[in-house]
Order: C-alpha cells, then sequence, then structure tokens
C-alpha cells in the first residue's frame, strides 16, 4: 500500500490533495462553510493518499461519541445544498474512472477515482479512515446489533 500511495502522491496525488486543501480553507473562513471545508479537508487526505483508505459516515464510526441531532440535520441539509456541486465532481471522477480502466495499470486508479466519486457526492458528515478502522466500526456496529436484540 505505501509503494501504491507514494506512485499515487508523485504522480498528481499531490495537486488534487492541495487543491482540496485550498478550498477547504476558503470554505472554512465563514461559519456557515465550515463543515463543507471540513469535508474538503477529508477529500484531500484521501486524494493524497488514497490506497488502504475507506469512507466512513460519522455515524457509524465509533469512538468518536455520539453526533448531536443539530450535527446530523445541518449534515443533511448541507449536503442537499452541496449535491449538485458534488454530482458534477462525482460525474468527472467517474469518467476518469472509465479512462482509466482502459488499461491494465490505470485499474487501481480507477477503482481510486470511484471511491472518491462516491465520496464527493455527500461529503459531509463523512471521514477517511484506514481500513482497519472501518472495519473494527463495522465489527463493533454488527456486535452491539446483536446484543441489543
Amino acid at each position: 500500500m505505501a509503494l501504491l500511495n507514494l506512485i499515487w502522491f508523485i504522480f498528481g496525488g499531490e495537486i488534487v490533495a492541495l487543491i482540496w486543501l485550498l478550498l477547504g480553507i476558503i470554505f472554512s473562513i465563514t461559519i456557515i462553510g465550515f463543515p463543507i471545508g471540513k469535508a474538503c479537508f477529508q477529500l484531500a487526505k484521501l486524494s493524497a493518499f488514497p490506497f488502504g483508505k475507506e469512507i466512513i459516515k460519522e455515524t457509524e464510526l465509533k469512538g468518536s461519541g455520539n453526533v448531536s441531532m443539530i450535527r446530523k440535520v445541518g449534515g443533511v441539509i448541507l449536503n442537499i445544498i452541496w449535491f449538485p456541486i458534488g454530482l458534477f465532481l462525482a460525474a468527472v471522477y467517474v469518467c476518469l474512472a472509465i479512462a482509466s480502466f482502459c488499461t491494465i495499470i490505470g485499474i487501481p486508479v480507477g477503482v481510486v477515482q470511484l471511491k472518491v466519486a462516491r465520496f464527493a457526492i455527500m461529503p459531509i458528515g463523512a471521514k477517511c479512515v484506514s481500513k482497519k478502522q472501518a472495519y473494527a466500526s463495522a465489527v463493533a456496529n454488527e456486535l452491539e446489533k446483536r446484543q441489543s436484540k
């Protein structure tokens, strides 16, 4: 994974990550835009080193504390506002993925582009975590579900 991340970073990941960082800084200037800026920082993290990372909703992430109802409702409202932009970004990433899938070497790149496209549609309230952390949260959620029955 480290080698793939290094190759990804050298051949374009740093540029995309810098763009997302700059957008995050611009959105974070206002209080209303701060959640979108936070999502842009998560997209920057995913764009810089995507291999070995997963996208998970904050509500599903164990150890992050309870997400308040205000944050949930605010996140839904901001995701609705973001949706047209996110849909455009997702379409661009899907087109890049299709172009990447045309070669054998490009298949891992296409997989990453699809992962970013899924995250770009509704990024508010989502986190970029390691695959181990995502798996541990999924197991903890399943155990909690089974114990509540």
